[in-house]
């Protein structure tokens, strides 16, 4: 695996390509685990704090969190090791080393507020962030604050533990070319629920008429082997009206009204597939079988939780990339979700990218002191937006609403960003585990993909799917209690 790691007083960054700054490292699990015990723990490295981030797929990604960790250090005073993981190990790595006592003092992964930071918010294993909160409490939109402010089993207690900076959602994306070419104009695209997935089977139909055989109208993920089905699924329940969990954490879906959205809801994803519509490689995607599976022109239409597929095509405008700046303005569009079945508005589920600070102040006041230094000075509107466009590339949006004025986010010549901020600007919730912590072992169980895959796979009928997915989340809330 991969790592970059920044040791001792100055930055040494270790990256897949060494440059002024650092070498090259390859180490496996059990080596990183031994390399960060021999960093040692809190107590024993004075006021260096440990800061572990998800390392990036691109030099940059790394480098700016690297200038930001060190121009933070010659502002505070405070020293830091900054260390660079896979996000796919990152919160292994992390909950071994709580384990271990040897956890780091500030921690970011991509995946953290969906499957680790409400769980170690429950047990007390953060530390309250209010203070730095307040500093920029009033500059951040409501849905963000709803979403680090997190229960704590042992004082009983809702508080802030994590600090919020970015945002991402589910985004629809098509190709125009391709409904060109099944005799459909993008300004016909209804905004009604079923009329909206109706549009693209009719294309996908037209399209082979015409002789393209391959492609299918659309790229919706079916499997249980990553994140991009339960995304769309939420999204899905959202438009039936179905409340899974309401704001005080407590299960609502034991009752009729929710088990019979719940199963119209798989009834409607599982159609998709039984009719046809999605690829038969759907049911066994990972996170990247839809990107690729749409960029490849299999799929006509997709949901994806960032706007990472057409940002692929996002490239400097000069004669070397005329081919990306077709791609990106002129044939990959974004569109908004239709209308709820009722007619209402769709409301986006949000997914709130947060930094994260491990209790430590039992061992060392002055130890977390250092790290909420570096919060405060990473929520900074240059600092965040600084990250934000280098290290994602507009692919997570800020959570403050004054850099949305920011031409880098509000281009309405851009097709894609602008679709995507008025998405942002509109009505927005978190995701269930903000309110329940449990809700993320339900997220990681996939049990909304495995109660998909078995009307496909085992032919039962979406009720008993849905009583099943009732069931299996009614038991892991119990284990919650």
């Amino acid at each position: 695996m991969l790592v970059a790691i920044a040791l001792g007083i100055t930055f040494s960054t270790a990256t897949c390509a060494s440059n002024e700054r650092g070498v090259d490292l390859t180490e496996s699990s059990v080596g990183l685990s031994q390399q960060m015990t021999g960093m040692g723990n809190s107590a024993d490295s004075g006021e260096v704090i440990q800061i572990w981030w998800s390392q990036g797929f691109l030099p940059e990604e790394n480098e700016v969190i690297s200038k930001i960790v060190s121009d933070w250090e010659i502002e505070s005073g405070y020293q830091a090791n900054l260390v660079l993981l896979p996000d796919s190990a990152i919160i292994k790595d992390i909950e071994n080393a709580i384990e271990e006592s040897r956890a780091p003092d500030v921690f970011f992964s991509f995946a953290a507020d969906t499957n680790l930071i409400p769980q170690l918010a429950w047990n007390g294993e953060l530390a309250d962030v209010s203070d730095v909160i307040q500093v920029h409490q009033d500059e951040y939109f409501e849905t963000a604050l709803q979403s680090v402010f997190y229960q704590n089993q042992t004082t009983r207690t809702r508080s802030y533990y994590a600090i919020p900076f970015g945002q991402n959602t589910i985004h629809l994306h098509y190709w125009k070319n391709y409904l060109e070419d099944a005799g459909l104009a993008a300004d016909r695209i209804p905004s009604q629920w079923n009329e909206f997935w109706q549009f693209w089977q009719t294309a996908q139909e037209q399209l082979r008429t015409v002789g393209n055989t391959s492609i299918y109208g659309l790229g919706l993920c079916l499997s249980n082997l990553g994140t991009d089905t339960f995304w769309p699924f939420e999204q899905f329940l959202e438009a039936y009206g179905v409340e899974v969990v309401d704001e005080n954490g407590r299960l609502q879906i034991d009752n009729a009204e929710a088990r019979a959205g719940i199963a119209a809801v798989i009834e409607q994803f599982t159609s998709f597939y039984t009719e046809g519509y999605v690829p038969p490689a759907a049911t066994t995607w990972t996170d990247s079988g839809n990107n690729s599976s749409f960029l490849e022109g299999q799929v006509l239409m997709t949901a994806n939780s960032t706007l990472s597929i057409p940002f692929t095509q996002r490239q400097p405008d000069n004669p070397y990339n005329e081919m990306s700046t077709d791609l990106y303005f002129d044939r990959i569009h974004t569109i908004p979700w239709p209308q709820k079945p009722d007619g209402g508005a769709m409301q986006s589920v949000l997914s709130i990218k947060q930094l994260a600070l491990i209790d430590h102040s039992e061992i060392s006041e002055t130890r977390t002191q250092a790290a909420k230094s570096f919060l405060e000075y990473f929520s900074r509107d240059a600092v965040v937006d600084q990250y934000l466009q280098t290290a994602t590339k507009g692919r997570i949006f800020p959570v403050i609403a004054e850099l949305f004025s920011n031409p880098f986010w509000n281009n309405p010549d851009d097709p894609h960003s602008s679709v995507a901020l008025a998405q942002y600007q509109g009505e927005t919730r978190p995701s269930y585990q903000v309110f329940a912590p449990a809700y993320s072992q339900v997220l990681q169980d996939n049990v909304w993909a495995d109660a998909i895959l078995q009307v496909i796979e085992e032919g039962v009928t979406p009720e008993e799917a849905a009583d099943e997915a009732i069931a299996r989340i009614q038991s892991i809330f119990a284990g919650w209690l």
